[in-house]
């Protein structure tokens, strides 16, 4: 029997993570230039950080899905509705403000917390998100969700040995009032706001050039029926923290990245391992976005150019409760 089919998809599989890569770098040159030539506009420019990320801002309204059916047909794209009603999905964007229920930097004020380790140095506290209240998903109805990553080395979780540098602890108590709230980084409160999102270039849909434009125009629409902006459409990169939802970026793929360095590959030595059209099929609906992180002023957080910490876990992880095996890049 001819193996030729197989040797072709092989191929594409290969070609398109490679270009998942490339996007990566092409995101992070086209913001890097943007910044070169803000730079170059004013000597007083020149002496200025790189960059600063501009703060996200709440959403005020939730999108239904047949809003978002509404949009395809407005659109020219009808054939798209049921598709894109299938991919949504609602997430929370943390934004600065709030009474304090919630909060990023700061300390995790959790009495019982034995703190987490990885490669023998504790990890920094990035934030506490308090579960209660939240309209209903996958999450737990109660407590919170800390979150703990190494920071300083920033490891971009390609490696099966970056795991364990990113935490992900549920505790049910209360934060404890006297314990002290600044310490670590500094202390954003923050609020979180629905948002029905999507993906920045699904593979399911094998979009060419002129469709793919077409969907960043109907998540334009979407975010502005929302009350945001999209990112990919403004001129600076966003302080933009998020709780479940679609990841911002366009590179795609961190679902098969999350499963095969579960399995224990090494992407860095393995980029393109041998998978099957089904097995990445299967990482896509097994693995969900928990939070993603971006830089921040606010927080003192630089995670490197355009970059951000994106969390993942799967769904039944998700469903059961169990948060000590996600899988975190940086991105």
């Amino acid at each position: 029997m001819s193996t030729g089919g197989h040797d072709r998809r092989d191929f594409f599989r290969q070609l398109l993570r490679g270009a998942t890569r490339a996007a990566e770098e092409m995101e992070a040159l086209r913001r890097a230039t943007d910044d070169a030539v803000r730079r170059a506009t004013s000597a007083d420019q020149a002496a200025e950080p790189a960059w600063h990320p501009v703060p996200a801002e709440p959403t005020t309204h939730l999108a239904t899905l047949d809003e978002l059916r509404a949009l395809c047909a407005d659109a020219g794209r009808e054939a798209w509705a049921e598709r894109v009603a299938t991919l949504a999905r609602t997430g929370f964007r943390l934004t600065h403000g709030g009474d304090g229920g919630s909060w990023l930097g700061g300390t995790p004020r959790a009495t019982s917390l034995e703190w987490p380790v990885w490669d023998g140095i504790e990890l920094a506290f990035l934030g506490r998100i308090a579960l209660a209240g939240l309209p209903p998903s996958r999450l737990p109805a109660g407590g919170a969700l800390l979150l703990f990553f190494a920071v300083d080395q920033a490891p971009s979780g390609n490696r099966t040995a970056d795991s364990g540098a990113c935490r992900v602890v549920h505790v049910e108590e209360d934060p404890a009032e006297d314990e002290p709230l600044y310490g670590g980084m500094p202390f954003a409160a923050v609020t979180p706001s629905a948002e029905l999102t999507l993906p920045a270039a699904p593979a399911s849909l094998a979009l060419d050039a002129d469709e793919l434009e077409a969907w960043t125009e109907l998540r334009d629409r979407l975010a502005a029926v929302q009350g945001v902006e999209l990112e990919e459409r403004a001129a600076s990169y966003h302080a933009l923290h998020r709780l479940l939802g679609h990841p911002d970026t366009y590179a795609e793929g961190m679902e098969l990245d999350a499963e095969l360095v579960s399995r224990g590959v090494d992407l860095d030595d393995e980029p393109f391992a041998d998978v099957s059209p089904e097995e990445e099929s299967s990482a896509v609906d097994d693995w969900v976005l928990l939070l993603q992180i971006s830089n921040d002023d606010d927080l003192a957080l630089d995670l490197g150019d355009a970059s951000r910490l994106f969390v993942w876990i799967r769904r039944d992880d998700l469903a059961a409760g169990r948060f000590d095996a996600v899988q975190a890049f940086v991105r």
